[in-house]
């Protein structure tokens, strides 16, 4: 499968998408496609245990490519397709069903950060910044994932004035979870990628899936859900090999069944 926007490596269970649309990695009609069709794969693929998702050059990602986004208001059937493949891209990272974690290498503007923020964890270089600068385009989109992230006022500051946070405030706040330097980025990214993919693989589906499908339910409903999902875990193989290897004294060799 070739893609002309992204680059795809895949090493030791670990699938690293990076986009490269020089020179900010704005995403227009095919890097979005080529998003969706990416992850997609990433589920279906047993080899791939996590994914990391990164940007190319010193921008994680500017957002919508504004040339493109200028004549899709002269059509509108091209501008509902625009949109529905649009909203598809956003909730790529969060429909894959292997862990992704966004590293965001630089600042992540728009739908640049409405993309990092469907991923699973997020971690930043010290130079990220994040911005929503749709109110000055004359625009709106992005209000719903800013509000999975931030308070209530911290949302709404950002959206309004459309002022930048810087990767520290994010720290500080709890958006993201490691703050490196530049040069240490990736390595950050593989060592939790790698953590992940030593796993059950069975298991780590089944928990990405449970948090996704709690987050509507109250703490009762959710966790009643959570207990399904344990039972059936139990009758596999994978929840027999971990608990032969905790008694036994040794690592697991998950299989995935």
């Amino acid at each position: 499968m070739s893609y002309h926007t992204l680059e795809l490596a895949l090493e030791e269970g670990v699938l690293t998408i990076a986009m490269n649309r020089p020179k900010v990695n704005a995403q227009n009609f095919q890097m979005r496609e080529e998003l969706v069709r990416a992850f997609d794969a990433a589920s279906a693929d047993d080899a791939v245990r996590a994914v990391i998702l990164t940007g190319r050059g010193a921008v994680f990602s500017a957002g919508a490519d504004i040339k493109e986004r200028g004549a899709l208001t002269e059509a509108p059937d091209v501008y509902l397709a625009h949109n529905r493949v649009t909203r598809e891209s956003f909730y790529a990272p969060a429909d894959c069903e292997k862990p992704v974690i966004a590293a965001l290498n630089g600042p992540a503007i728009g739908a640049g950060y409405a993309l990092a923020a469907m991923c699973d964890i997020l971690i930043a270089s010290e130079d990220a910044w994040v911005q929503m600068p749709e109110i000055d385009r004359g625009l709106l989109g992005g209000v719903q994932f800013l509000r999975q992230h931030f308070s209530r006022s911290r949302s709404r500051l950002l959206f309004f004035t459309g002022r930048r946070i810087d990767a520290a405030e994010m720290y500080r706040i709890g958006v993201i979870d490691e703050v490196v330097a530049p040069g240490q980025l990736l390595d950050t990214a593989r060592a939790i990628a790698a953590e992940i993919a030593r796993k059950s693989p069975l298991v780590v589906r089944r928990a990405k899936a449970t948090f996704t499908a709690v987050e509507g339910m109250t703490l009762r409903d959710g966790y009643r859900y959570e207990q399904t999902q344990t039972y059936a875990l139990a009758q596999s193989e994978d929840a027999a090999e971990a608990r032969a290897a905790f008694l036994e004294g040794r690592e697991p060799r998950y299989t995935g069944k």
